[in-house]
């Protein structure tokens, strides 16, 4: 029976509910996560953690997907526009815009705390902890993901997939040269070099852009696949495709079974000398073919003492590709969701529609509201204290993004 429901149009001119509505969505997690992630009383599923993919991990890739999303959309309309404005040079400095507003709302990570401080070692430790670590939160990775991304945007659809692979595999052969060991702060040749020893990163840090710009390219590719006339096939392209990439991210996981500590006196060796990336390969007959496979995504693997942390891990901290896999995946399919939700029946949530309008201004004020609200909360406080509190930090974000739209204030990333 042919689909006589009505097509979500994509015409350049034309907002897609579903993306403001997924956009949303993924600011609304943002808000929880970024309050109760922290809390000593909150569960696993809402934490950030190197060792597996949490409903936490989810929210970040899921919000550089929808920018991908917007970010074809908003460049393939530009570059069509006869007005003379040259999209490559708006976007850059969009883009830094960005980074630079993030600089200013986490701050510089780094404090010069006399003027006797104030010297050329100092400063050149500075400035390469900002570029390694501090420098990217959030914002800044948007920022520099859409300038990595913004030579292929245009591009057509396999050559965008070939960027996606390419750029997944300069993040392994990196990894296996130095960054895992970079990101973690461990001894490694680039440290030396680099002059910062002992610095840890997160979320990939300079080189994890790589790993970023793969989710970007990937929400590109979601605009792409959704070019057709039934939105049923559109939501059948993402949810397969959804489904497909994570399989493929969790066949990846399963790797880290291979790290696996058989014997107590293997600790040690297993910790300090094998490759996080290269497992050795040693016969164990005792084991059974269902012992390699990894636990299922949003499950803890073992501690530490049974399994040696590496690089085959969903791991946030390093953005191994068994996380961007996964997380894509994951991100197409939910996304897959709201379109059937959205564009094929119909509904509709006010508050999501608001924040997936003006994600930066929800951000930005979320950010200070969260930031002013838990000095309210300590760390140990149970839930029965957090959640009202949670509740409140949210109203004040409402409002205040509320006044904004009822001025048509919008700020876009």
């Amino acid at each position: 029976m042919p689909d006589v429901r009505p097509k979500l149009d994509l015409s350049a001119s034309a907002r897609i509910h579903s993306l403001d509505q997924f956009r949303g969505y993924s600011v609304v997690a943002m808000f929880l996560v970024n309050f109760l992630g922290g809390l000593s009383a909150t569960h696993q599923m809402l934490r950030h953690n190197n060792t597996h993919f949490s409903y936490a991990d989810s929210i970040m890739p899921s919000f550089i997907f929808a920018c991908g999303i917007s970010f074809r959309i908003s460049f393939l309309k530009q570059l069509s526009n006869k007005s003379g404005i040259d999209p490559y040079r708006r976007f850059i400095m969009r883009s830094f815009g960005l980074i630079l507003l993030s600089m200013m709302l986490y701050g510089f990570n780094f404090h010069f705390h006399n003027w006797t401080d104030m010297s050329i070692d100092r400063l050149g430790r500075f400035v390469a902890e900002s570029l390694k670590a501090n420098l990217w939160e959030v914002l800044a990775i948007i920022g520099a993901v859409q300038i990595i991304g913004l030579p292929l945007v245009a591009k057509g659809f396999w050559v965008r997939v070939l960027a996606f692979l390419a750029l997944g595999l300069i993040h392994f052969g990196l990894s296996w040269s130095f960054n895992y060991e970079f990101v973690y702060g461990k001894p490694n040749w680039m440290d030396a070099i680099w002059g910062t020893t002992g610095k840890r990163s997160w979320d990939g840090g300079l080189f994890g852009l790589l790993s970023w710009t793969q989710v970007l390219l990937a929400g590109t590719l979601a605009y792409d696949l959704m070019q057709v006339a039934s939105t049923r096939k559109q939501i059948t392209r993402l949810l397969l495709v959804g489904v497909g990439l994570m399989v493929l991210g969790y066949g990846l996981s399963c790797g880290t079974t291979l790290y696996d500590i058989e014997q107590p006196h293997d600790l040690d060796i297993q910790q300090t000398s094998q490759s996080p990336i290269f497992p050795q390969i040693r016969p164990s007959i005792d084991r059974s073919w269902t012992s390699f496979l990894a636990e299922p995504p949003f499950v803890p693997p073992p501690p530490i003492t049974s399994r040696a942390w590496n690089y085959w891990m969903m791991d946030k901290r390093v953005v191994t590709q068994s996380f961007v896999f996964f997380s894509t995946g994951f991100s197409f399919f939910l996304f897959g969701l709201f379109v059937s939700a959205c564009d094929l029946k119909g509904w509709k949530s006010k508050t999501l529609d608001m924040f997936g309008k003006n994600p930066l201004a929800a951000y930005i004020v979320h950010f200070w509201v969260v930031h002013s609200v838990l000095a309210l909360v300590p760390k140990n406080s149970p839930m029965i204290w957090a959640i009202p509190w949670l509740c409140i930090s949210f109203a004040i974000t409402y409002l205040f993004v509320a006044f904004l739209e009822k001025r048509q204030l919008y700020l876009r990333i």
